[in-house]
């Protein structure tokens, strides 16, 4: 079995479509998709729509704090992120062709805010505020640590910092910080081993990654015990150019697509 977990695309077609160009070389057989589909980038109905097409394999998809605030409303944005989700919301609910009501149903109320199979916790977010909660590399010294791993099965996947990477908890009692993070740099193949320690697995961004590589980042499960992070590029300068054109969408948002950050 093969299992692609992908996050944050952010509304850029042309990183999601490579992405899906890559799971189909691969031969993936299902899709989850920790959420974040819109927000930002200049493409939110055609993400929703490929999304939605049964040929995507996505079994399931989470709520991302962007979509929620893209058909509810945004909180904790800065300027120019709450632009684009009023811009976005815009364009969903002013199409103008036959897929707006069934695109607006996807987005407010189809999508999980958590979904859970076997030992496997998926999340846009974190265990405990699977919509919202920013989990960073550095968070590994802080004291709210252990309350996520407590509210980890065995394996939970996020998204929402855009850095792919591994959470890593060692409870061994000479351990004097548990807690370590691991990037994909640091991995043998940029794969990892799932054994029987609790694990939290950041799949970083399709299609905004910020860990300084501009290539969309997606993970890859197989056979529920070996991860592996794949990079995709993609044609970045057309998102770019599209952003470039679109008033609402500040152009700091093309900028960082190719930087990745």
């Amino acid at each position: 079995m093969k299992q692609a977990i992908i996050s944050d695309i952010h509304s850029n077609l042309e990183a999601f479509q490579a992405v899906l160009a890559d799971m189909n070389e691969l031969g993936i057989d299902e899709v989850f998709c920790l959420g974040d589909l819109i927000g930002y980038g200049p493409n939110p109905k055609e993400c929703v729509d490929l999304a939605m097409k049964p040929e995507t394999k996505i079994k399931v998809c989470i709520m991302g704090n962007h979509d929620y605030a893209a058909v509810y409303e945004p909180g904790g944005f800065n300027s120019v992120a709450e632009q684009a989700i009023y811009w976005t919301r815009e364009q969903l609910e002013r199409a103008r062709d036959s897929k707006k009501e069934e695109r607006l149903d996807f987005v407010s109320g189809q999508l999980k805010r958590a979904y859970r199979e076997g030992d496997f916790l998926f999340v846009h977010g974190s265990p405990k505020n699977p919509t919202t909660e920013y989990v960073f590399k550095e968070d590994v010294r802080d004291s709210k640590m252990e309350k996520l791993f407590g509210l980890v099965p065995h394996c939970c996947f996020m998204g929402h910092t855009h850095v792919p990477g591994v959470f890593t908890c060692d409870n061994s009692p000479t351990t004097v910080f548990p807690y370590d993070f691991v990037s994909p740099d640091q991995l043998e193949n940029n794969r990892y081993k799932i054994g029987s320690e609790k694990v939290m697995i950041n799949v970083g961004s399709v299609g905004q990654p910020r860990d300084h590589d501009s290539r969309a980042c997606y993970a890859v499960l197989y056979d529920g015990q070996l991860l592996e992070f794949r990079r995709v590029p993609y044609d970045i300068e057309k998102t770019y150019q599209k952003i470039l054109q679109i008033p609402d969408l500040d152009n700091f948002l093309g900028e960082r697509l190719k930087q990745g950050r």
